[in-house]
């Protein structure tokens, strides 16, 4: 709440000194550097369409830290590895996992001493769980997981 008012009372303020509070192609951009009493310094220099669309740009930018990591899971806890093309393999206390990633879902097929077979993890945005099965010889048991 507090942060709003500290916004319309800046917006309050450009319009009061004639300023418009949208900038247009002949607007100066501020540098960002704070003075005392934290008040921004503004400079001369022109803001291109080109830095304004960057920064928009970075604030879009959601950062995903991929399967790699150590999970607690309905089979035991898991360590996953991948490589630079989505191949992911990872071991856990009954065996390992070998498979590709393909966006936030990892096709695998697993080996569990002579038992061997197919699974899937189908991992949320920011990959921090996963919903899983693991196929035994045509049953499919549930495989979760949350990131450690």
């Amino acid at each position: 709440m507090r942060a709003i008012i500290i916004i319309i009372s800046g917006l309050v303020l450009l319009i009061s000194c004639g300023e418009s509070p949208v900038p247009d192609e002949s607007d100066s951009f501020l540098d960002g550097e704070i003075v005392s009493g934290g008040i921004p310094e503004v400079t001369d220099t022109a803001a291109s369409e080109d830095t304004l669309l960057i920064i928009e740009e970075n604030e879009e930018i959601i950062s995903t830290e991929g399967p790699e990591g150590t999970w607690t899971t309905t089979m035991g806890v898991i360590e996953l590895s991948t490589d630079s093309q989505g191949h992911v393999n990872g071991a856990y206390p009954l065996g390992s996992i070998d498979g590709e990633l393909d966006g936030t879902v990892l096709e695998f097929t697993y080996s569990e001493g002579t038992l061997e077979g197919t699974g899937s993890f189908v991992f949320n945005e920011e990959f921090s769980s996963f919903q899983g099965i693991q196929d035994i010889a045509g049953t499919e048991l549930i495989w979760n997981g949350q990131r450690m």
